[in-house]
């Protein structure tokens, strides 16, 4: 039984020994951690080591030359640290890694275990065709990003860059620039606050206020948001856009702008202004020739003319800016409306279907159903143009079944017809007509307060003075057909011409008026050629 309690004692032992030999081979080891790998040393002419001087470094002497995991790094002079892995070097640095990058300095701080490479004092990088210059550029070899912090120049085939900070993303070929940011090319130099480059396609994104200034003449763009192509010179920009040229101010959300062919495009709250003209043209599509200085406004167009004495508010489906090239002076403008035309000024308001309006003398000439009116007034003719001078009178020239009415009152009109007719406007009013050809007339005499009758003439040639838009004096140039008929004798067929079409409703009543919508009249194929030939013939 002893004998048989010693063996079972032993059978357990060895259970227990085989059970934690098991356990203990079954316990997770430590994973061993990833050796950093250390700078080595390829030369120096010599090798010095000095407790007193820097602590556990040693010195590396004459034409020094080391390298780290892709990296080759020569120098005059070098410390490296046995214990930091890392080098501090001294005297013409070069730093090269791969076929394309290189790193100049007099001073090198390069840290082994993060890659970083902090470079100082008459700092070159070479990149393919970019070369950084800075005081100061701390580089990452890891990532291959470059960042200086006190002043940088960047210079590639196209352009010259220059900033206070500086970012390089040499995987990316992209830089980022910030503060007193400036971009030289041979077309143009180039301010900003901040900005993206694209070297490899010598493209500028745009990401902050930016003045664009041609070097070869006047005229600058502006924008806050889009893209440059400094090869092309075609640009898109997406906020707060402006092209100014020749005293010519194009504006608007969004401008297409393509410098070698002077085209430019723009879309939403479209502005183009006209400082030599004193003109303002409003509308959601423009497009712009700054070479032949022709531009064309649709959608919502709005034209507005400025003067000390009123500002004139002209709305079309399309309007048009082309310069008069009859004139001498280059900075004279016709411009053309079509389709729909509506204008309103304090003094004078106006409807037809096509106009046209040339600068230098001042002259509206509109076409097709042209209607205007001036105070109690109302004009029309064929055509109908009018001229308006500094020094009073205004001068209307009607063409063709000239047709004047002026409101009495809501019963009474008097008016004016003939072949063609000449008005003059002073301070608002109509004071004289010139009747020529054809000319009849039909107007109620006064008495003081008091109608007393109905005067109805008929000469071929009549000159007719008004006040205050009454009729008060008629001279006939030839013998005339007049005769009086009293109120109560005058049928209701006799108090109008023939051709009488009183418009009211028509009327712009004020600026935002001029954009009433009305139903469109279809030209007849002969009516259209001839109004679309009437605007093309005018002066260019």
């Amino acid at each position: 039984m002893k004998l048989l309690a010693t063996y079972r004692n032993a059978f357990l032992f060895l259970i227990t020994v085989i059970a934690l030999f098991s356990l203990q081979s079954y316990t997770p080891q430590p994973q061993p951690q990833k050796k950093k790998r250390r700078i080595e040393l390829d030369h120096a002419d010599s090798l010095m080591y000095n407790e007193k001087i820097v602590a556990d470094a040693q010195r590396l002497i004459g034409h020094v030359r080391l390298h780290h995991q892709g990296i080759v790094m020569t120098c005059d002079s070098a410390y490296s640290y046995n214990s930091k892995n890392m080098v501090d070097a001294f005297g013409h640095v070069h730093i090269i890694q791969g076929d394309t990058l290189h790193l100049y300095g007099q001073y090198l701080n390069y840290n082994g275990d993060t890659r970083m490479a902090r470079v100082r004092r008459d700092v070159k990088l070479i990149n393919k065709n970019v070369t950084l210059t800075t005081d100061s550029l701390d580089f990452n070899m890891n990532t291959n990003i470059g960042y200086y912090n006190h002043g940088g120049k960047i210079v590639d085939t196209a352009n010259v860059l220059t900033s206070w900070i500086g970012r390089y993303y040499a995987d990316r070929d992209l830089l980022f620039f910030k503060d007193s940011v400036k971009v030289t090319n041979k077309d143009f130099v180039m301010h900003a606050d901040t900005l993206e480059y694209l070297s490899k396609i010598k493209r500028v994104r745009i990401v902050g206020p930016t003045t664009i200034v041609g070097t070869k003449e006047k005229g600058q763009l502006f924008s806050k948001s889009g893209w440059y192509d400094t090869q092309t010179n075609i640009s898109e920009l997406y906020k707060d856009s402006r092209l100014e040229r020749n005293d010519q101010i194009l504006e608007g959300d969004t401008l297409y702008y393509n410098k070698n062919t002077g085209d430019g495009k723009a879309f939403h709250k479209v502005k183009l202004t006209d400082l030599k003209n004193h003109t303002v043209i409003t509308g959601k599509h423009a497009i712009y020739n700054e070479i032949s200085d022709k531009a064309m406004v649709t959608d919502s167009a709005l034209f507005m003319q400025y003067s000390p004495k009123d500002t004139l508010f002209m709305h079309a489906d399309t309007l048009r800016s082309i310069p008069d090239t009859s004139l001498t002076k280059k900075d004279q403008k016709i411009f053309l409306a079509y389709y729909g035309v509506r204008f309103f000024r304090s003094d004078i308001q106006g409807k037809c279907d096509s106009l046209a309006y040339q600068m230098n003398d001042s002259t509206i000439e509109m076409y097709h159903d042209p209607i205007l009116w001036s105070q109690n007034n109302q004009m029309t003719a064929d055509v109908v143009k009018m001229t308006t001078h500094e020094k009073s009178p205004d001068i209307v020239n009607m063409e063709n079944n000239a047709f004047i009415i002026s409101e009495e009152d809501s019963a009474k009109f008097n008016q004016i017809s003939g072949k063609d007719m000449l008005g003059y406007i002073r301070d608002n009013n109509l004071y004289k007509v010139e009747v020529n050809g054809n000319g009849r007339s039909i107007y109620f005499a006064k008495d003081k307060n008091s109608y007393i009758g109905l005067n109805r003439v008929e000469s071929s040639n009549i000159n007719i003075y008004l006040t205050d838009g009454h009729i008060n004096n008629i001279t006939f140039i030839t013998r005339p057909d007049a005769k009086m008929l009293p109120l109560d004798d005058v049928n209701t067929s006799e108090t109008m011409l023939q051709g009488f079409n009183w418009r009211p409703e028509e009327r712009p009543k004020n600026r935002y008026d001029v954009f009433q919508k009305e139903k469109k009249k279809v030209l007849r194929p002969k009516e259209k050629a001839q109004t679309q030939n009437k605007i093309e013939s005018a002066p260019k």
